[in-house]
């Protein structure tokens, strides 16, 4: 035990185990401080108010794995309250881990704590004076030894995140060589490109090579270009135009990555490296920690920002075809009410979760994935069977279905369509749901999508 000359504030509310301490503890007088069978023990012996028949006896026992704080009652000492290691329930008896010297089991012998040495002796003797010289000359010592292991976990946290960045990195570099060695050949593919340009005649569709002179050497020897076997001629030479455009193109911006990451690889080295001059500091007021530490989160943070600017660096053309497409497939039903399909797994979440409304009907297909579908229906109205139908069939085809048989698939209104909190994108919970039966349709789902979709779907 240690005197806590300066022990934090106490919680706002007792815990459990507090409250039931007081219950038991409350208003009674220690007789006796033991320890029992001169095991790792210590037991407070308890007596009550002048007259009550109650005794109670506080024990901890502070060996094993984890330690034990029981309360026992009584000359057959029942158990009313554990905490820490188990093996004990409440009411059970309590029967120490050692038989008393006396060899009594209703009560033990009072003993006293021993130790086999003198503690003070071990303390140097200018601290030997004083209140508690033991608890006070200690609590220095395990306090410092509490600041290193803070400290020590603190290094290894950064050092883990760094060697994790630096690992990111490594395979980072090793793809950015290959990528920029294929981009360096962009005048090899050009020049392959010209040769078959040049000898388009001598090419068919099938062939998986091509014997052409070489006119950029010496005595234009004959060289082999490989070919596609699948593809026109004219593709195949577009093919190698195509390849030494983009090697071409990329050769600037690999080398420039290629190049920060390099010099962001040999930053991590000097800070893992330098992490074992730190190896003698005790504490994180330690100017050389503090600068070691300030180096490791400016890293931390680079690595951040990086990752956040390569996902933000889309092309412009890409980026531009994703905001214009529309969010969610619509189709019309024979009745003229709007259907609506998400498009992936965040689509069928917009549409089911923050599109629709409560009057609307929900449908997925059963027992397979597929997109979720809404049946726009106004407020005070109901939709036809027909159009129930209709929204069905689009549920069904849309997840893959052909026929030639039929397929179930789920519905019900929307207001019982939830999402309960981490469930994965696209996934989602239906109550009250009722099964349609889909049949094969001559017409297909043509016949239900509108102007729009029919156009881009040419």
């Amino acid at each position: 035990m240690v005197l806590w000359e300066n022990p934090p504030k106490a919680p706002p509310r007792p815990s459990d185990l507090v409250l039931q301490l007081r219950d038991l503890i409350s208003g009674a007088r220690v007789d006796r401080v033991d320890q029992p069978g001169e095991d790792r023990v210590m037991r407070l012996v308890l007596s009550y108010q002048k007259g009550s028949r109650i005794r109670r006896e506080l024990i901890v026992e502070l060996f094993g794995h984890q330690g034990r704080l029981l309360i026992v009652e009584g000359s057959h000492r029942r158990v009313q309250l554990v905490s820490g290691r188990g093996g004990l329930g409440q009411g059970q008896p309590y029967r120490p881990s050692k038989p008393p010297p006396d060899g009594a089991t209703g009560s033990v012998a009072a003993g006293s704590a021993t130790l086999p040495f003198d503690p003070i002796q071990a303390m140097p003797v200018e601290h030997r004076d004083g209140e508690a010289p033991l608890h006070r000359w200690l609590g220095v010592r395990l306090e410092k030894q509490e600041q290193s292991s803070l400290l020590a976990g603190e290094l290894r946290s950064h050092e883990q995140k760094l060697r994790r960045i630096r690992k990111t990195l490594a395979r980072r570099l090793q793809k950015l060589e290959i990528d920029l060695e294929a981009s360096e050949r962009w005048q090899e593919w050009q020049r392959l490109g010209d040769l078959l340009k040049s000898n388009l005649s001598l090419l068919s569709r099938g062939m998986e090579s091509v014997e052409v002179p070489d006119w950029f050497q010496q005595g234009t020897p004959l060289v082999e270009i490989a070919l596609e076997s699948d593809r026109t001629p004219v593709k195949n030479v577009e093919r190698y135009f195509r390849r030494a455009r983009k090697g071409k193109r990329s050769l600037k911006i690999l080398s420039g990555r290629h190049g920060d990451t390099l010099v962001v690889l040999e930053a991590l080295d000097r800070a893992i490296a330098t992490l074992a001059d730190l190896e003698d500091a005790t504490s994180s007021a330690d100017e050389r920690v503090q600068e070691w530490c300030h180096k490791a989160q400016q890293l931390i943070r680079l690595h951040g920002k990086a990752r956040q600017r390569t996902r933000q660096d889309q092309p412009a053309a890409a980026s531009a075809k994703k905001d214009s497409m529309p969010r969610f497939r619509t189709f019309r039903s024979r009745e003229g009410l709007t259907i609506l399909a998400g498009r992936g797994a965040r689509g069928n979440d917009e549409l089911s979760i923050r599109t629709a409304r409560g009057n609307d009907l929900f449908f997925h297909v059963a027992r397979r994935s597929g997109p979720h579908v809404i049946l726009r229906v106004e407020r005070g109205k109901t939709a036809s069977p027909e159009s129930i139908d209709d929204a069905a069939f689009v549920a069904a085809r849309l997840s893959g279905w052909r026929g030639p048989g039929t397929q179930i698939v789920h519905w019900t209104e929307a207001k019982y369509v939830r999402k309960p909190k981490g469930f994965a994108p696209g996934k989602v919970l239906i109550d009250r749901h009722r099964e349609h039966l889909v049949t094969p349709r001559e017409d297909g789902i043509s016949a239900l999508l509108v102007p729009e979709e029919q156009d881009s779907s040419r």
